[in-house]
C-alpha cells in the first residue's frame, strides 16, 4: 500500500490538517508559512489557473538544485510534462480538490548521470477564497535521504510512477486509498 514513508511528509500532513481546521480544505490565509520553514527547501507551490495551466509559483532551494540549478518558477508545469504524465497529474489535482484529499506519489526519476532515484511527492490542496487561484502546496524528498549528486532531468520524460495514494484526513485519521484500485475512467494513464 502506498502512503507517506518520510517523517517530513507525515509532519506536513499534520500541518495541513491543522491549517484546515473544521473546513473541507484550508484557505490560503490559513497557511502559516513560518510553521513550514523547516520544510521550505523541499516545497513547491503550484497556482492552478486552469486545467491547462499549473504555474510553478514558488520552488524551494532543494527542488531547484535537483533540476541542476534551473529555476522553473513562472513556468507552466504541464508544458514541461510528457502527455501521459500531464494527464495523470491533471487527474490527481482534480481529485484532491474534489474530494479534499492529500496525494502521496512515489516516483522513479531519472538523474542526469543515468541513475533512477526514488522520490516521495506530497500534494496538498489549498483554496483561495479571497480571489485568485487555487494552490497546491507540494513537497519532494528522496525516499532514501538527501543525495547532493542527483540532479533530475529538466522534463518529465522517463519519470515512472511507482505507487500513489490519496489520503483522507477528514474523518480524524489518515485513510489511504491506493490509486491503483481506482478505475481508469477516474484516473487516466494507470499502468
Amino acid at each position: 500500500m502506498a502512503g507517506p514513508e518520510r517523517a517530513e511528509t507525515r509532519e506536513l500532513l499534520k500541518h495541513w490538517k491543522r491549517f484546515r481546521g473544521d473546513k473541507r480544505l484550508p484557505d490560503q490565509d490559513d497557511v502559516r508559512f513560518e510553521e513550514l520553514a523547516p520544510y521550505a527547501p523541499h516545497l513547491f507551490i503550484l497556482d492552478i489557473e486552469s486545467d491547462k495551466r499549473f504555474i510553478l509559483k514558488q520552488l524551494g532551494a532543494a527542488v531547484v538544485e535537483r533540476f541542476g540549478g534551473i529555476d522553473l518558477t513562472g513556468q507552466n508545469f504541464l508544458d514541461l510534462s510528457e502527455p501521459a504524465f500531464r494527464e495523470r497529474l491533471k487527474a490527481r489535482v482534480r481529485m484532491i480538490f474534489e474530494f479534499g484529499y492529500a496525494a502521496c506519489t512515489h516516483t522513479g526519476v531519472p538523474s542526469t548521470d543515468g541513475r533512477q532515484k526514488r522520490t516521495e511527492n506530497l500534494m496538498l490542496p489549498v483554496e483561495n477564497n479571497v480571489g485568485g487561484f487555487r494552490k497546491v502546496f507540494g513537497a519532494v524528498y528522496y525516499t532514501d535521504g538527501a543525495d547532493d549528486t542527483a540532479h533530475h532531468i529538466a522534463t518529465s520524460d522517463g519519470i515512472k510512477i511507482l505507487d500513489e495514494s490519496f489520503i483522507d484526513l477528514g474523518s480524524g485519521y489518515a485513510a489511504t486509498i491506493n490509486a491503483s484500485e481506482l478505475p481508469l475512467s477516474t484516473f487516466p494513464g494507470k499502468t
